[in-house]
């Protein structure tokens, strides 16, 4: 037997037989044992009957151990990440139809509600409960709550449902399934908190519907329907979703507090015949204490870059001057080696979200599955004089430098 399938069977819940199943073993060992003391004239037969019993019990450890109990998946398989080529296409393998009875489909019903926030659409392996507004003098609505946090099974894209490059397709995703699926409801609230920083989007019937030109409730029985419109027309569209997210994101802010809202035009400072896009005045350092981690994921660094209020990336980080530094950590997906250029790619788990180039073949070094823990350093992009940071490593790619993956690697 091979380690890894050891190693496997070794984690393993232990089996449990049904109560019936144990019934039927325990009365045949009563049987066998009545029958021992009234005809021990018959060793062998009765021996043979014995070891039968143990045959099936065998069997039967072996049925329940591979395949699990009624409804219940085989417990010696593990989810697989399935690979998609874009978060697009993750989307796209959804099944969003036939989920529930068409007479269930109302804002009201719990476990209708339930089984789509917790079960079926992006963001169910962060479902942290929902809350229902159904009083008569009020807008009806729901409100989805979900807390990020590394304790998390899920995997690929599904992990990455709430970051910043997949948010604003998850929330249009599953606003338009509320909408859609749901014959009632005004409107739909994520509150999002991630990694303890709060965030919260609240998207109306009206606005879903603006957004698709129609009444969406036709896509409930449309398959054909909601693959064009949704997925194809919509979802593929990255400046119309992006867009839609800016409405929303300004909407929002003009319902709670104005002065959250960037009403000013975008400013860019010009060095050398390049722009430099000015962060927003939203460009602020995290609310969690610190605001900085010990360590981040490449997504969260990623993320540091990220201006709320422009909608888009900046060349300063929201959390760390210049020539601090940050500990990056991520899990090798896979690695290639160029002969040509002799340099290897790394790329970074989930779905191949951050590639990395270093010289010399690492190929026998490293291998999928392997975690590694960089430490980068923010440094002018420009000169000092310049608010404008990126990654020491960046600044090494892009003009040329050497690319030694022990100038940034620090453990594994």
């Amino acid at each position: 037997m091979s380690k890894e399938l050891d190693k496997k069977l070794q984690t393993l819940p232990k089996p449990k037989l049904r109560e019936e199943t144990k019934d039927v073993l325990h009365q045949a060992i009563m049987e066998h044992e009545k029958e021992k003391k009234h005809n021990a004239w018959l060793p062998k037969v009765r021996s043979a009957a014995l070891f039968t019993v143990s045959i099936v019990a065998i069997a039967l450890f072996s049925f329940i151990l591979f395949t699990g109990s009624e409804g219940e998946a085989p417990r010696s398989s593990a989810p697989e990440e399935k690979y998609y080529e874009n978060y697009v296409s993750y989307l796209q393998s959804i099944e969003v139809y036939d989920q529930i009875d068409a007479d269930k489909a109302f804002i009201g019903n719990n476990g209708a509600l339930g089984k789509y926030h917790g079960q079926v659409l992006p963001g169910k392996y962060y479902a942290n409960g929902m809350e229902l507004q159904t009083k008569e003098e009020q807008p009806m609505g729901i409100h989805m709550h979900y807390k990020v946090t590394e304790e998390t099974s899920a995997k690929g894209f599904e992990k990455e449902v709430f970051h910043v490059s997949n948010l604003p397709w998850t929330i249009t995703f599953n606003a338009t399934a509320y909408f859609t699926f749901f014959t009632n409801g005004d409107y739909v609230t994520f509150d999002i908190d991630y990694y303890g920083e709060n965030r919260e989007y609240t998207l109306t019937r009206q606005q879903i519907e603006d957004l698709y030109g129609r009444d969406v409730k036709e896509f409930a029985d449309n398959k054909d329907l909601w693959k064009e419109e949704v997925m194809e027309k919509t979802l593929q569209n990255e400046k119309k979703v992006q867009d839609f997210m800016q409405q929303i994101r300004v909407s929002n802010a003009l319902s709670t507090d104005p002065e959250q809202v960037v009403t000013s035009s975008k400013e860019y400072v010009e060095v050398n015949g390049k722009k430099y896009l000015v962060p927003s005045d939203m460009h602020t350092p995290s609310i969690k204490a610190g605001g900085k981690e010990d360590f981040y994921s490449f997504s969260d660094m990623l993320y540091e870059f990220y201006d709320k209020g422009w909608g888009e990336q900046v060349q300063v980080a929201r959390n760390f001057e210049m020539w601090e530094t940050i500990k990056v950590s991520g899990e090798l997906q896979s690695i290639e080696y160029d002969g040509t250029s002799n340099q290897t790619t790394f790329t970074f788990a989930p779905q191949q979200s951050h590639i990395m180039i270093f010289d010399g073949n690492l190929s026998a070094e490293y291998q999928a599955g392997d975690t590694l823990l960089f430490e980068f350093q923010f440094v002018p992009l420009i000169d000092e004089s310049y608010e404008f940071v990126h990654l020491d490593y960046d600044s090494a790619l892009l003009s040329g430098e050497e690319l030694d993956i022990n100038d940034y690697l620090i453990g594994e």
